[in-house]
């Protein structure tokens, strides 16, 4: 058996966006990535949260989609950032109403930063808040076969479940020289499987709670 810290969040909105769509609408992964997992984790601890610190494995499940109209500034460069001459547009942005997602992550010495957060979590864009339901301290026992679903797994041939299919990055390093952006680490195809999408799965990284909770704890390699 091992322990776990064991976060719920729920929310009105989320916004786990579908990355490298730069034209026309905007749209959502079923699930959220594990960059934007550890954004949201750093934003708790008050400070950048690296891949290398923890282990997570999540749940995440929504009720309904639906889609903002909103306003976009278009922008360019000539040397520096000036309002692009064609002025701005407008563009459907897609979101998820009432998002609940529980955590498990191998720190259980961060418990108090999520009783007591340093700043307030949000999934997706700034005004997509997240409320921590509870914390706590959970036992898990490594399995070999889980009902998985709502989650992001490495995507192998012989994973036979269905969801939605996406190369990105594991996570993010902050480059060293201010305003230089940052760099992906370790991009891979992930399977992004929704919440109403489940299956029986064999895999190393399989664990179950006392309250037969299962979920894939993900490891970065």
């Amino acid at each position: 058996m091992k322990n776990f810290l064991e976060v719920q969040f729920k929310g009105w909105t989320a916004t786990p966006r579908l990355p490298f769509i730069l034209s026309g609408n905007a749209v959502c992964m079923p699930t959220p990535s594990y960059s934007m997992l550890l954004g949201m984790i750093g934003c708790c601890l008050g400070r950048i949260v690296e891949a290398s610190e923890v282990n997570i494995g999540f749940q995440y499940q929504y009720d309904t989609t639906e889609n903002d109209l909103e306003t976009r500034h278009r922008l360019a460069f000539d040397g520096k950032l000036k309002p692009h001459t064609k002025g701005t547009d407008a563009y459907l942005r897609e979101f998820h109403i009432n998002p609940v997602l529980t955590v498990w992550l191998n720190r259980i010495d961060w418990l108090d930063y999520f009783k007591y957060p340093i700043g307030t979590p949000s999934l997706g864009r700034s005004q997509d808040l997240l409320k921590i339901e509870k914390a706590k301290i959970v036992k898990g026992q490594s399995i070999s076969k889980a009902h998985i679903r709502g989650c992001m797994m490495p995507f192998f041939m012989d994973l036979k479940i269905s969801g939605q299919l996406v190369q990105i990055a594991e996570a993010y390093k902050e480059n060293e020289e201010i305003g230089s952006g940052r760099t992906g680490v370790n991009s891979k195809i992930f399977i992004s499987i929704p919440f109403q999408s489940s299956s029986n799965i064999e895999h190393e990284n399989l664990f179950e709670t006392t309250d037969k909770k299962q979920f894939y704890l993900h490891t970065w390699q």
